[in-house]
């Protein structure tokens, strides 16, 4: 027994001195380098090794800037790799080191998890007999990288953590709204997207005004939802107010540069779903502003309405913007109406989903392949409508004309599963009285309104682009975080 206990000693020893050379050995190449590379190179070498000692001592910080700035790193590409694919594999290695030095490689699992790897497997098979190869890869990897997000994110941003990479995803979407706004005030950006006569949509990193409001949108329900939270806690008896009032600060400043930014999108889409996702966050924050809420909706419904068929009951600029909303749902014919500039966009559009629905009528059941729609739309396109916008504009259609009716069930059933899941984690928050648990409740209830947004919003668009795949996923990740 003594000599094993001498010997476990000694291999300690061994192990500080060794980690003490090293370390030595480091700073004195670090100094060197220092020494003699120009100003701006130390500085970026220094920066770069204080950042690289931060994250192997707490690996978790790699999910801040991920979570901040995603829209930024998924633009930022080299060939067909982003800045958001190299932070996520690093992830995946400092949490493969960090679970190696602990001894242990912690995974949650869930059905959303589940859910994700099944349509992912379905994406894949429908791969097969894509056009193009290469963007069909890209789909592929883009809901594969979700999928091990929801992996590995939750072991390593338990308890406190969470609530700092839900500020760092608040954060990165005032950030974006800060840019929209700057754009929106200043008139920069391309002439097509002057509106009022003076100002410009709002479009951040994105380059367009759709994806951006999107965005904003997918992050204003938690904002909102933890403004409450952190505003119920500030006349807690009991509670820290400091801490609380700083909270509550930042998340009520959030939600209203947040709603700005939404607004300088004027983005249709993005509006109805951010209408949808902070209904829900108000009829579940309680019964009253259920009651309020519903009858905020109904009011709003009927300017919409009004808007969309007598333009004169409401302000003109705001008219202008709904009163196209009838032809989304097929109340009006528009591919037979005379093309103006007032219904290009709608027309345009529509003519879209026509293509993507004569794409499954090719290969209802496995389409033509993820990422293809641009390739397989010349042969399915309408008269008048040659350029493909990339995709179909409606998530729906354009999973059933990429992946078919195999590909709609599978991400169908990915939506339900995630708000199921979602919710059943709200109600295990909510049975516990712990603040823990008070504020994991207040972010589900605002997870639950991103998933509300993106079904909404996604009926006139596609959000999944530039990292917004991820972005969802960090919220879904968060929700995964076991309550302490």
């Amino acid at each position: 027994m003594n000599n094993a206990i001498d010997a476990w000693q000694f291999d300690r020893r061994s192990a500080r001195f060794w980690r003490g050379v090293a370390g030595s050995t480091g700073l004195l190449v670090l100094a060197a380098l220092l020494a003699y590379l120009p100003l701006a190179q130390a500085a970026l070498l220094a920066g770069g090794a204080t950042g690289a000692l931060l994250l192997l001592r707490w690996p978790w910080l790699i999910w801040l800037p991920l979570a901040a700035l995603l829209p930024v790193t998924s633009g930022l590409r080299a060939g067909g790799v982003s800045l958001t694919d190299v932070i996520l594999l690093c992830a995946v290695a400092l949490w493969f080191v960090d679970g190696a030095r602990q001894r242990t490689l912690r995974l949650y699992g869930s059905p959303v998890i589940v859910a994700v790897a099944c349509y992912t497997v379905v994406l894949f098979v429908s791969a097969l007999s894509a056009i193009d190869l290469g963007e069909a890869a890209r789909e592929v990897i883009k809901w594969l990288e979700l999928w091990v997000l929801l992996l590995i994110a939750p072991s390593m941003v338990g308890g406190m953590r969470a609530r700092w990479v839900a500020a760092a995803l608040v954060l990165g979407a005032v950030l974006q709204a800060g840019l929209g706004l700057t754009q929106f005030i200043y008139g920069i950006g391309p002439d097509f997207f002057i509106i009022l006569g003076r100002f410009m949509r709002a479009y951040g990193v994105f380059g367009q005004p759709n994806p951006f409001g999107g965005y904003l949108g997918l992050t204003l329900p938690v904002a909102l939802s933890l403004a409450i939270w952190a505003g119920q806690a500030m006349v807690q008896r009991g509670a820290r107010r400091w801490a609380a009032v700083v909270w509550a600060l930042f998340y009520m400043a959030s939600t209203l540069v947040i709603v700005a930014g939404l607004l300088a999108s004027w983005s249709r889409g993005a509006w109805l779903g951010a209408a949808a996702g902070v209904l829900v966050v108000l009829v579940l924050r309680s019964r009253t502003a259920a009651v309020l809420s519903g009858l905020a909706a109904l009011a709003l419904l009927v300017a919409v309405l009004l808007g969309a068929f007598s333009p004169e009951a409401i302000p003109q600029p705001i008219a202008a913007r709904v009163q196209d909303i009838p032809a989304y749902f097929g109340l009006t014919d528009v591919l037979n109406e005379p093309l103006t500039d007032e219904n290009f966009s709608v027309v345009e559009r529509v003519a879209h989903w026509v293509a993507a629905q004569r794409m499954w009528e090719q290969a209802p059941w496995l389409g033509v392949g993820p990422g293809n729609y641009a390739v397989a739309y010349p042969a399915v396109r309408l008269p008048k409508w040659e350029d493909a916008l990339g995709h179909a504009h409606n998530v729906y259609l354009n999973v059933l004309g990429e992946t078919g009716l195999v590909g709609l069930a599978a991400y169908v059933t990915l939506i339900l599963t995630a708000i199921g899941w979602t919710w059943r984690r709200l109600r295990k928050s909510a049975a516990r009285p712990t603040a823990d648990s008070r504020w994991m409740a207040a972010l589900t209830i605002g997870v639950l309104g991103v998933l509300a947004h993106l079904s909404v919003h996604n009926v006139v668009d596609n959000l999944f682009v530039q990292g917004i795949v991820l972005h969802v996923g960090l919220w879904l990740a968060l929700v995964h975080v076991p309550v302490e």
